[in-house]
Order: structure tokens, then sequence, then C-alpha cells
């Protein structure tokens, strides 16, 4: 399931159906991320997270993804 970041429905997905695989709509994660980033930076942070997701091994875009998250929360 796709959804938003309504916590309380990944609650009650996980309480039905164990095997139920939730994930967070990159539209509304790359929303969350634009509206804290200074409007300059905008196209250079949408590069990083684009070349992120685009590629093709899970592992390493998983790990990428968490390294950008931490370093962009230490630096804006």
């Amino acid at each position: 399931m796709v959804r938003d970041k309504c916590l309380g429905l990944r609650k009650a997905l996980i309480e039905t159906d164990q095997l139920t695989s939730v994930q967070r709509c990159m539209v509304h994660f790359y929303r969350n991320v634009f509206s804290i980033v200074p409007r300059g930076k905008v196209k250079l942070e949408a590069a990083m997270l684009k070349s992120i997701h685009a590629q093709e091994v899970v592992e390493t875009s998983a790990f990428e993804t968490l390294v950008y998250m931490e370093i962009r929360r230490e630096y804006w």
C-alpha cells in the first residue's frame, strides 16, 4: 500500500495484516522535503533525490536515502 504520512493508517494496516507492505508516497515525501529547503536549493535537492530513487539496488538506495535525510537535518 502506498500512503501519505498518516501514522494511524500504517498502524491499522500492520495490526490487521502482518504481510502488508506499506510505503510512503514519493510525491508527499518530495513535497515535505521541498517545504523546508531554501528556494534557491530546490533544483539541487530534486536532482539528488531523483538520483537516489533511480538506483536499481534497493539496499544502496535505502542507505543513501537515510544518509541524505541525516545530512539534511543537520544542514537545514
